[in-house]
């Protein structure tokens, strides 16, 4: 949260200097436009495109700073869709992984998936459609029969299996490996601790010629270390 409210704090800081320099700018127009009124032998018409222009500059250099640069703050237009804002729920399409935003900036956004916190790209974040969001030929189209039926749904970008018995933890761990291949996350975090190791290497003895899983290895430092496996998924 102090991460977020710096951040917001540095862009509400960007936008108020951003704005004083248009005000400078618009004002300086305005000098130059009230100088050409005084030249003599002016067209009627001439005098009165002007004047008009003078009272449009002076209209949004009166206008708060604040409101015509930051009014937008917190919230970012996805994919052509309103704008979303912190706190709201999307899925990031490169990894096919639902999350919340966290921070916005820019042209990108900082999501939370499960425990770990990606940077994307605007373009690749897509916010969750309802039923009105949907073109009114679309909400007409879709029938009773397709109303219900069901979607596969990330199960999350890691499973802890630590506390279970071995049996139990590879049990657990084929039914989210299913899970997550179904849903087309590229990658995993399994989380089996360190302990006496008898766990880890059930683990990975299965993953090894897995018929869900490209690769593994284990995580990073900031990752879990040793007692955590990252699992690389094939393309569903």
């Amino acid at each position: 949260l102090e991460k977020i409210e710096d951040e917001r704090r540095e862009t509400l800081a960007k936008a108020r200097a951003e704005g004083e320099l248009e005000v400078a700018v618009l004002r300086s127009n305005i000098d130059s436009l009230k100088s050409q009124l005084k030249k003599a032998k002016q067209p009627l018409d001439v005098l009165k495109n002007i004047e008009e222009k003078i009272e449009s500059i002076e209209n949004k250099t009166t206008q708060p700073v604040e409101r015509r640069r930051t009014e937008d703050v917190g919230r970012s237009t996805v994919n052509g869709q309103r704008s979303i804002a912190l706190g709201e729920r999307v899925t990031v399409s490169t990894l096919n992984a639902e999350g919340v935003v966290t921070a916005i900036g820019e042209s990108d956004a900082e999501v939370q998936i499960g425990t770990i916190r990606v940077r994307a790209k605007m373009s690749e974040l897509i916010r969750p459609q309802t039923v009105d969001d949907r073109p009114q030929k679309e909400k007409n189209r879709q029938s009773p029969s397709t109303v219900n039926r069901p979607s596969s749904t990330s199960p999350g970008m890691e499973v802890d299996l630590r506390g279970l018995m071995s049996e139990d933890a590879l049990d657990k761990m084929e039914k989210y490996l299913e899970q997550a291949y179904l849903s087309g996350l590229p990658f995993v975090r399994i989380i089996h601790g360190k302990g006496t190791g008898k766990l880890r290497q059930a683990v990975r003895e299965a993953l090894r010629g897995h018929s869900y899983v490209k690769s593994f290895e284990e995580g990073g430092h900031t990752e879990g270390g040793e007692g955590v496996t990252v699992a690389k998924l094939n393309a569903s």
